[in-house]
């Protein structure tokens, strides 16, 4: 059985475990200057005319390079230019590499107070008992 003070010195090195873990995503985070919400893809369709070479089942999509963002709860799509569309993909995904960071800093935070939580229980020590005083008679 271990002591109250060897489990509270362990609870003290995971403590600085998860704060070199967070050190490190937040080193990850802290680098990144710009982002853009959003996607940038290759998107597929078919134009609609009948006598284009994508109205048959075999015939090529017509493609296009989009950037896909959601704003006020709708998609929306927008063709950038050629020069920028090598841009435009690298900003959206620092947003993703960034919001992945956030998260894991999100859970390493939360995994810290559960730790901070219990070393507080840990070293807490019960109040004192009360002292019995000698009535007078």
């Amino acid at each position: 059985m271990t002591t109250r003070s060897e489990h509270a010195s362990r609870l003290r090195q995971n403590l600085h475990l998860l704060l070199a873990e967070y050190h490190l995503h937040l080193e990850e985070l802290l680098p990144i200057r710009q982002l853009l919400k959003g996607s940038v893809y290759q998107l597929k369709t078919r134009c609609g005319k009948p006598s284009c070479h994508c109205s048959s089942q075999e015939g090529p999509l017509h493609t296009s390079t989009v950037l896909s963002w959601s704003e006020s709860g709708r998609t929306r799509l927008r063709t950038p230019p050629p020069g920028q569309r090598a841009r435009l993909g690298q900003l959206t995904q620092n947003y993703r590499r960034f919001r992945q960071a956030r998260a894991t800093l999100v859970k390493l935070h939360r995994r810290m107070l559960a730790s901070i939580d219990r070393l507080e229980q840990a070293l807490r020590l019960p109040p004192p008992r009360a002292v019995r005083r000698k009535r007078k008679h």
